[in-house]
């Protein structure tokens, strides 16, 4: 293979990568519904432009297997009948080694040989019959030959591809646009559709009709990689521009090249080549991240600066003041330009689990189909990219547990083959993220029983719970409505961690479900990470921020007839429910500055508990932007990030989640309403 420190490597592994996950998406249509001429187009297309980038970076190995997946792809077109599970199988086969075959090219690894599956490859397309070359072009209406000016001069062109070429389709396509850029072309053979199947050298005669020197096509061409040789010469029955009749004819249909040769401005004809998408450029992720951080800094540092202002004479001060707004307006800009730069569309995160779901599918003996909402919804890159492993989970949940067999469906009137549907939608700054399933539902009894048997609760309790609450009983570890947990998933089993990672997220979810009709998961998520609401709280002589959307409220309360800072836990009266109190100076074991009396809590709630904790002072709120913790910081349980105040401050934000965990609350259903006053 060949070397991997190729200037252009990083476009290709993106570019290759991109065609790679449609084109799994797409080979998984061909099972669900009759495959027609544009999406074998499509599927041919993304094939055929992952081995032509690989060719012209040397990658062979990705070339063959590229090479024999088109032609089987070419043949099963022409075939017109159902395609066989294990024809799609192969394709399949093909898509995951040229994944993996990427990358190994991007960590620089030598691996085994493709022979065998190159093999295959042939071998499948050999027992079907030969489509001919014309399978391979997609059918376009007819359209009338290039004319150009009978007078103008013609050039007999012939370029060589070196044998070593390995797409010489590609080369070809490369040479007629370059033609194109130069006059007018008459004639190629033979035509880049025609090499498109070809291995190794070819040799490319054209008719060029241009008031370019043969010297300057000859360089232009000659500058094309993996051209060999080029030969530029009048055609015999040209003739020198002096010689043109000076008569009235008809007016000249010539190139843009050919008119900012010759200086008029006669209207061109229009070429399909010459139309050009908006331009685009592509960024490295890293780089966005650190440009997101320096917005940050602008952004801390004029807090800073609005802080020293206060230290000035007023009417200093209030010179400044103008300008530093100005500032912040336009540092609050850049960083939310940053930020949508960064969103990234749902469609990466969906574009891979049809394949899954279809593997799936074949693995349990029953029949699913998947259907995706809102591709082009768009969250930021650190939610998607934290996203996968849940959404994931929730899936292989819904194929395995949700969707019934095939035969179970008949017999309860549904259609055999089971649905699954992912949405996502945007309202204002949330976006909501549903995975349905048209299948069982869950079984609130199985899991109130479970919930009771893993001590996770009472039977009083867990009968007094209504259906709706009984559902978020799955969230609890190790409570499922099966009895035996299957290798691919388990209702219940694993949803824990999808709570906490979407929490972590600053989202939360939720269940529908309906027994015989289905269930619904419902993922709430902001559009980003890096900002946050605060709620700062001082302990002593420390500040810590609390996520906004965590805080149910904040109250004031007496506890210290009650045990003082020295009690373990206390219960307020919160809008008619017991609330376990705690102190987070205790927590941290830092000194409580506040004398004795009523003292501020902040009320939150996790998993459906809500506790509450003790602070000296609620000092505000604050909206900032966060970033990870450290080593060793990010260790310390009940701290989530870190961002830095106005006055150049750093401050501590706490992870709600944490400080349940420090208190030793664990997940359990909301306590049962208790009469007001009691303690």
């Amino acid at each position: 293979m060949a070397s991997a420190s190729h200037k252009y490597l990083t476009l290709f592994i993106a570019e290759a990568s991109e065609h790679l996950a449609a084109l799994q998406s797409e080979l998984v249509r061909l099972e669900q519904e009759p495959p027609a001429a544009p999406l074998w187009d499509s599927i041919f297309r993304r094939m055929h432009s992952v081995k032509g980038s690989a060719g012209t970076l040397g990658f062979t190995r990705i070339v063959d297997i590229a090479h024999a997946a088109e032609n089987l792809i070419a043949r099963l077109k022409a075939k017109q009948g159902k395609i066989e599970r294990s024809e799609v199988d192969l394709l399949f086969a093909a898509t995951d080694q040229l994944v993996k075959e990427i990358v190994k090219v991007e960590k620089k690894e030598e691996d085994e040989s493709t022979i065998t599956l190159v093999d295959r490859l042939a071998q499948a397309a050999q027992a079907l019959p030969d489509p001919g070359t014309a399978a391979l072009r997609t059918p376009s209406p007819l359209q009338p030959p290039p004319t150009a000016e009978p007078t103008l001069p013609r050039l007999d062109v012939v370029v060589v591809l070196s044998k070593s070429c390995a797409a010489p389709g590609a080369r070809a396509l490369i040479v007629q646009r370059k033609l194109k850029a130069m006059g007018t072309l008459l004639e190629m053979e033979p035509t880049p559709a025609q090499l498109m199947q070809q291995k190794g050298g070819a040799r490319i005669s054209a008719l060029l009709a241009t008031l370019t020197a043969t010297d300057e096509v000859r360089e232009a061409l000659v500058a094309l990689p993996e051209v060999e040789k080029v030969d530029v010469r009048m055609a015999p029955a040209a003739r020198p521009p002096e010689s043109r009749p000076r008569d009235k004819t008809p007016p000249p249909i010539v190139s843009p090249a050919q008119v900012n040769v010759r200086g008029q401005v006669t209207p061109p004809a229009v070429d399909a080549d010459e139309l050009r998408p908006e331009s685009t450029v592509r960024v490295r992720a890293e780089a966005l991240d650190q440009l997101l951080d320096q917005a940050a800094e602008v952004m801390h540092g004029i807090a800073r600066l609005r802080e020293a202002t206060k230290r000035l004479p007023d009417i200093a001060a209030a010179r400044l003041e103008p300008d530093i707004d100005r500032l912040r307006r336009t540092a609050r800009e850049l960083h939310g330009r940053v930020m949508s730069a960064r969103l990234t569309p749902f469609s990466s995160l969906t574009e891979r689990l049809p394949r899954a779901v279809r593997d799936l599918a074949h693995r349990l003996g029953k029949q699913m189909e998947m259907e995706v909402l809102g591709a082009d919804v768009e969250l930021d890159r650190a939610v998607i990219e934290a996203l996968g492993d849940p959404l994931a989970h929730l899936v292989r949940n819904a194929a395995d547990h949700g969707l019934e067999d095939p035969e179970t469906r008949k017999l309860a009137g549904k259609s055999p083959r089971g649905k699954l549907t992912l949405s996502a939608r945007r309202e204002r700054d949330k976006v909501f993220v549903e995975v349905q399933d048209d299948g069982r539902g869950m079984d609130a009894a199985a899991l109130r029983r479970k919930a009771v048997q893993s001590a996770a609760m009472t039977a009083e309790d867990a009968a007094a719970l209504s259906d709706d609450a009984a559902y978020e009983l799955a969230f609890l570890p190790g409570v499922s409505t099966r009895d035996d947990a299957t290798e691919v998933s388990g209702r219940g089993v694993g949803l824990d961690a999808v709570q906490r990672k979407v929490e972590s997220l600053g989202g939360k979810v939720s269940i529908r479900s309906a027994r015989a009709k289905g269930t619904t998961f419902v993922l709430e998520l902001p559009l980003s990470v890096s900002m946050a609401n605060l709620l700062l709280v001082q302990v002593g002589a420390e500040v810590y921020g609390i996520p906004l959307h965590r805080v149910l409220l904040t109250t004031e309360y007496d506890l210290s007839a009650r045990g003082g800072e020295g009690f373990e836990a206390r219960s307020l009266v919160v809008m008619g429910e017991l609330v376990r109190a705690y102190g987070l100076a205790k927590m941290f074991a830092l000194p409580s500055l506040a004398p004795p009396g009523p003292r501020p809590f902040v009320v939150m709630e996790v998993d459906g508990i809500r506790f509450a904790i003790s602070v000296d002072r609620l000092v505000g709120q604050e909206e900032a932007v966060l970033k990870p913790l450290f080593p060793p910081l990010d260790r310390v349980r009940g701290l989530s990030g870190v961002t830095v105040l106005g006055n150049g401050r750093p401050l501590l934000v706490l992870d709600p989640r944490g400080l349940a965990e420090l208190c030793g609350i664990h997940s359990a259903p909301k306590p049962t309403p208790a009469a007001k006053g009691a303690a």
